[in-house]
């Protein structure tokens, strides 16, 4: 394990936790939202790549809304599959960073890849105005800053992206599993009119697995590396000098 807490990680955690919290229905943290809504939204287009289907375009609005349209062959585990990629999606995506930052200290990688993948999205997917705009927005200031950030501020960076868009995945499924009239809109609702199993029980399921992988995500990245240099196994002992 490395010496001592690194007191400007935690101090990005807080910060991303205390926006998330205090300051969720602002306007200080629109593109914020809007970045995650990407990112919700590009879970439902691989997962259709995956299960075979062909994806037509990707669409965000100003109320922080998204629509991935997709065509697939209908079958029970599609439908699951695509469906909660989204959420699910959103929850891996913000592990991953978390392991990449905290763990193997690659934030100025998290950022590149966020940028190169942004443009892709909006390359393939993006068909409105509004979309286009925010992808290449997103996608050429995450590469300025990859560029042009020092490296402990790409740190700290990709660390606070990834702290909040952990818990924009989870506030979401918190609506979704307390108040059924917004969860009649949802990605749960649609499953559960695909496969006749309840929405609150996708709700309930897929809250699980997002607080399963944080938390493994967390409990992995605090597990450290060993120091460079440092060996496995009892200390080689040292001859003894003649007197």
């Amino acid at each position: 394990m490395g010496g001592g807490i690194d007191w400007k990680k935690l101090l990005a955690i807080v910060a991303a936790v205390a926006v998330g919290v205090f300051a969720w229905h602002t306007k200080a943290v629109y593109p914020l939202k809007l970045l995650v809504v990407l990112i919700h939204e590009s879970g439902h287009a691989l997962a259709a790549k995956l299960v075979g289907g062909t994806v037509e375009s990707i669409t965000i609005d100003t109320l922080e809304g998204g629509l991935c349209s997709f065509r697939y062959q209908p079958t029970f585990l599609h439908e699951v599959v695509t469906a909660s990629a989204g959420y699910l999606g959103s929850a891996l995506s913000g592990a991953l960073l978390l392991i990449a930052t905290l763990r193997y200290q690659r934030g100025r990688w998290v950022l590149g890849l966020l940028s190169a993948g942004l443009l892709v999205v909006c390359l393939l997917w993006a068909r409105s105005p509004f979309t286009i705009a925010v992808a290449l927005g997103m996608s050429a200031l995450l590469g300025l800053a990859t560029r042009f950030f020092p490296p402990e501020l790409a740190q700290l960076t990709a660390l606070f992206i990834g702290v909040f868009n952990s818990l924009y995945a989870l506030f979401d499924l918190k609506d979704d599993l307390w108040s059924a009239e917004r969860r009649a809109g949802t990605d749960a609702a649609l499953l559960a009119k695909a496969t006749h199993i309840p929405s609150i029980v996708w709700a309930v399921l897929w809250t699980l697995i997002a607080v399963g992988m944080l938390a493994f995500a967390l409990w992995f990245s605090a597990r450290g590396s060993k120091p460079r240099g440092s060996l496995s196994g009892p200390a080689p002992r040292q001859k003894p000098r003649p007197a």
